[in-house]
């Protein structure tokens, strides 16, 4: 089999074969496989350049998606979307990973001091957002141990305060203030020890 013609159009390349098979690829294949017109090829070498392509194509959009740093199990998901074959993404997150593009440590890492720092979540809701975005345990496991314990006392009191501060300090409204500290992902012994310091 011989490449009969190569054409460009909207930055990719139409290889056409002599036996009236055409295939589209990026620039990255073209270049890969140093294509050229009159090359003698072998009769699978179509098939190859699909998928070749294919993974061409994953890459872009995982480059374009990882601009801001996201997870394996993230990146896994967008790629399904795209309708991309599953052995194709198990090969590229593998790539990815080894070059160092994904790295869910990483991200844990990030995810804790934002929820601490700007949204003010406890431990037990981090960990969930953690899961949620398909961390390993391991890697939870690891990453919580950077939890500023001072930082989490430091956000009840000021979610407490501000809190009763609007809204009054009656046994209603510190009840209320508790369920609300709880669904923030607080630990229960924590909660008590601030609001205790209330009832003194």
């Amino acid at each position: 089999m011989f490449i009969e013609n190569i054409s460009y159009n909207k930055k990719k390349f139409t290889i056409s074969f002599d036996l009236d098979l055409d295939v589209t690829v990026s620039e990255d294949v073209l270049i890969k496989y140093n294509l050229y017109k009159g090359m003698e090829v072998e009769d699978n070498f179509r098939e190859v350049l699909e998928k070749e392509n294919e993974k061409s194509e994953a890459l872009l959009i995982s480059y374009k998606y990882l601009a801001n740093l996201k997870t394996a199990k993230q990146l896994r998901d967008h790629l399904y979307k795209k309708k991309l074959n599953k052995a194709v993404i198990d090969e590229v997150i593998n790539d990815l990973d080894e070059k160092g593009y994904l790295n869910d440590y990483d991200y844990a890492i990030k995810l804790i001091n934002d929820s601490q720092n700007i949204n003010r979540d406890g431990k037990r809701k981090i960990i969930y957002k953690l899961r949620n975005k398909g961390i390993s345990q391991n890697n939870i496991d690891k990453a919580i141990k950077n939890l500023n314990i001072e930082k989490e006392m430091e956000n009840i009191q000021y979610l407490t305060k501000r809190r009763l501060d609007s809204r009054g300090y009656n046994e209603k409204e510190i009840l209320s203030c508790k369920n609300y500290l709880l669904n923030k992902g607080f630990e229960y012994d924590l909660i008590n020890r601030e609001l205790d310091k209330i009832n003194e």
